[in-house]
């Protein structure tokens, strides 16, 4: 039987740069949608499972020792493998595939807070994104921005006997099919999303969060406060917690601006995210850690092996210094790349407009976000 690894192995190995070689044996295609990359690269290969069965010892001599085999499923990769041994090579398959892949969280804490208060980010490297679950031990506390798959969340939340009183999305998100609703019904807590980016109406039960309103985690010491903060979309907000951390969504990341496009109002939305930029995150203390939704490369991971910057940093970015909003808004809307095309249809199933077949969904939450902005001016 052919040696396997697990998801969270592959991810320790690579953020540790102890993977010598990813061989993929999944379709051209399906990589392209979906190559694994982690906290750093590794050098890898796309060659289709039919053509390694067609050049079977060639492939097998080009492979490096210990290289990692991924499929799918977890099927094709051990195939592979186990004849890659019989050729004397050894080398492991990924447990459950891209599949397993595509689930895995893993949470970092982010240290040096307010006691009580503590905040876990939640990695998804599948698809860069990032979300959070904050609260106090022996109390209570919220999920933000969670995955289809709420395991880690619950799972931490009851090793520090901690109960789920809000679930929160920043907004709706356009690269992945959030978990929050169905969360939210399943625990019967509150779910907060902002209205306005669904048309001013959510089909589904949700207390929307006003600019100031207050989650409590049980503790006098310990406040959530939203903070509306628009541009990446009509009604994002994002939640300062304790004073001292910013969930901020998608509106500034720690090399980047969200973009304002995926509305369809990137103009008028461009102007607003000059406002939050300039008149509601610039006058915060410029030690408070801004912890967004996502990443877009290795290199935003730091040495404690998370996603976080601070303000100060934020605005060292140029177009983050530009005062004039007609240059602001001319060079972040020029800049902008295509969008991908799932991205509409993921905004309306996660603002409850479309339900389509789970198969369906698993598709479209595959590959990694596109929702950054340049923060370079020309």
């Amino acid at each position: 039987m052919a040696r396997t690894i697990t998801a969270l192995e592959l991810f320790q190995e690579l953020a540790d740069g102890r993977v010598t070689e990813i061989l993929d044996v999944r379709n051209i295609d399906e990589f392209e949608a979906g190559p694994v990359e982690g906290p750093r690269p590794a050098p890898t290969r796309n060659v289709p499972v039919y053509r390694v069965f067609e050049e079977l010892e060639e492939e097998c001599a080009r492979t490096l020792d210990d290289a990692i085999v991924i499929c799918g499923q977890g099927n094709g990769s051990e195939m592979v493998a186990e004849e890659f041994e019989l050729l004397g090579k050894t080398v492991r398959s990924l447990e459950g595939g891209t599949d397993a892949w595509n689930r895995l969280l893993v949470p970092r804490e982010i240290t040096g807070l307010p006691a009580p208060v503590r905040v876990w980010q939640f990695q998804r490297p599948a698809k860069a994104c990032l979300s959070y679950l904050v609260g106090v031990p022996g109390e209570r506390c919220i999920v933000v921005d969670p995955t289809r798959h709420p395991a880690p969340y619950l799972d931490l939340a009851a090793e520090h006997d901690m109960v789920v009183a809000h679930v929160v999305d920043t907004h709706v998100h356009a690269d992945h099919v959030s978990g929050g609703p169905a969360l939210s019904a399943r625990l019967g807590v509150e779910y907060h999303l902002p209205p306005e980016d669904c048309g001013g109406v959510v089909p589904f039960p949700n207390r929307p969060l006003q600019d100031g309103d207050v989650l409590d985690l049980g503790s006098a010491q310990v406040r959530v406060m939203s903070m509306h903060l628009p541009g990446h979309t009509p009604g994002t907000i994002a939640l300062l917690v304790s004073a001292a951390v910013l969930l901020v969504g998608d509106t500034v990341f720690v090399r980047g601006l969200g973009r304002p496009d995926l509305t369809g109002q990137a103009e008028d939305l461009a102007r607003d995210l000059f406002r939050s930029v300039h008149d509601r995150l610039r006058p915060l203390d410029p030690r408070t850690v801004i912890a967004p939704a996502h990443w877009s490369s290795s290199e935003e991971i730091d040495d404690s092996g998370l996603v976080v910057t601070t303000l100060d940093d934020v605005f060292t970015a140029t177009l983050l210094n530009e005062t004039a909003m007609d240059r602001f808004v001319e060079e972040i809307v020029t800049s902008l790349p295509a969008a991908p095309e799932a991205y509409d249809t993921i905004r309306l199933v996660n603002s409850g407009r479309l339900a389509p077949p789970e198969d369906e969904v698993d598709i479209l939450d595959v590959g990694r976000n596109q929702c950054a902005a340049s923060t370079s001016l020309t």
